[in-house]
């Protein structure tokens, strides 16, 4: 539940997957659309220090967000749902 955001400006969700590999982080971005049938890429990222990482990104649409709330949200302590968005609702 920690490691993740909702983020209003491209309003979707992100995976920090900050320490994995970029061939991981395709691994998971198929596992994501096979089993799942989510819309899922990975984004590239530079920090302060100029080190490049990648981060898991849902695609905005509103069907895949929907999708993704209804896997996870099962597994969310209350505290939490904030991470899924601002339209969220239990």
């Amino acid at each position: 539940m920690d490691d993740g955001s909702w983020d209003k400006t491209f309003n979707t969700i992100f995976l920090c997957t900050d320490c994995f590999s970029l061939e991981k982080i395709e691994l998971l971005v198929k596992v994501l659309h096979f089993n799942f049938g989510l819309i899922v890429t990975s984004n590239k990222r530079m920090n302060k220090n100029r080190d490049l990482y990648w981060r898991i990104r849902f695609s905005s649409k509103s069907d895949n967000i929907k999708k993704l709330r209804s896997l996870v949200s099962p597994y969310f302590v209350p505290s939490m749902n904030y991470k899924l968005g601002p339209l969220f609702k239990i």
